[in-house]
């Protein structure tokens, strides 16, 4: 079981993949439940500009992708 995410900042324009596979057969289920979760006071930045990601749950939600791996 793993969490993948993509990030696709709005500030710089990059596009980032983090990909934390266990097995070569995967299966994705439903991440929407995390996003109910989201943390806005500490900084989740951006890996190339470093502008934070997370000032509400809406530019969170816009900006990252999450997959959990079943």
């Amino acid at each position: 079981m793993g969490l993948n995410y993509t990030i696709d900042c709005c500030h710089c324009g990059s596009h980032t993949e983090f990909r934390a596979t266990t097995n070569s057969r995967t299966r994705y289920v439903d991440a929407s439940h995390l996003a109910d979760n989201i943390d806005t006071e500490c900084a989740i930045r951006c890996p190339v500009c470093r502008s934070k990601l997370n000032t509400s749950r809406t530019d969170f939600l816009r900006q990252v992708k999450i997959e959990v791996e079943a």
